[in-house]
């Protein structure tokens, strides 16, 4: 009986809550140039390299990150488009270099 009050005290309600987001994103452009993108789904500081299309999700318990995209072509149309826990939260389009910019997660 004492282990199980002692358990319900220390474990059982914390009060802090630990939200933790499903995030999807997608990248388009409108051409097959290739798009060097930063997103919080790369392994390495340089990115990755897309052409035309890139859909990416993952779960996270950050409270805030952001998407970077960019095209040596000056004419590639770049959308970056992401939806957090469902929702359509933020759609940017844009030449060059684009930028999400920061996604802030409750």
């Amino acid at each position: 009986m004492i282990i199980a009050i002692t358990a319900m005290m220390f474990g059982g309600c914390s009060g802090k809550k630990n939200d933790v987001n499903d995030v999807r994103f997608t990248i388009e452009a409108n051409t097959d140039q290739p798009v060097r993108i930063y997103s919080p789904t790369d392994q390495s500081e340089m990115g990755t390299v897309i052409r035309s299309h890139y859909e990416s999700s993952f779960r996270t318990d950050e409270t805030l990150f952001s998407i970077k995209a960019r095209c040596d072509d000056e004419t590639t149309l770049i959308t970056i488009r992401v939806w957090v826990n469902g929702r359509l939260v933020k759609e940017v389009s844009g030449n060059k270099y684009l930028t999400s910019g920061d996604i802030f997660l409750k």
